[in-house]
């Protein structure tokens, strides 16, 4: 039995495991698999491999189903795969409050800015009013 005859049994028998567990990937992840997975068609079809065009074909079937599976039943994405995203967003929750605190600190300093000329007009209005009274 050459290797993709092994190949083609094990698609075969465990199909369904496969496409539980692919269902776990990211749908992004999958998309791209099956554009990859349809790329090798092609070529197997170009080529006129048979084998390698009844493999391709099973493993477009499991990955279709997997995202069907996938959609049907809500999985979520596997657990690495959530990790990565939570980690990607707590990030950027904290550079989203660094940037808010930045943006503070300088409207802050702006109004101050803005309040100290106002003071100083305020007192040397207050000064001369002081001194007409003399």
């Amino acid at each position: 039995m050459s290797a993709i005859d092994y190949h083609i049994k094990q698609a075969e028998e465990k199909g369904q495991e496969w496409v539980e567990f692919l269902a776990t990937y990211p749908d992004k992840r999958l998309v791209k698999r099956l554009a990859i997975i349809r790329k090798q068609l092609r070529m197997a079809a170009e080529n006129k491999d048979e084998k390698g065009y009844e493999l391709m074909l099973q493993w477009e079937h499991i990955t279709i189903c997997a995202r069907m599976h996938k959609e049907e039943f809500n999985i979520p994405d596997s657990l690495i795969e959530q990790e990565n995203k939570n980690q990607l967003l707590e990030t950027e929750q904290e550079t989203s409050n660094s940037l808010s605190e930045k943006r503070q600190e300088i409207i802050t300093e702006i109004l101050n800015e803005k309040q100290l000329p106002q003071k100083k007009q305020k007192l040397e209005t207050d000064n001369d009013n002081q001194l007409s009274l003399f």
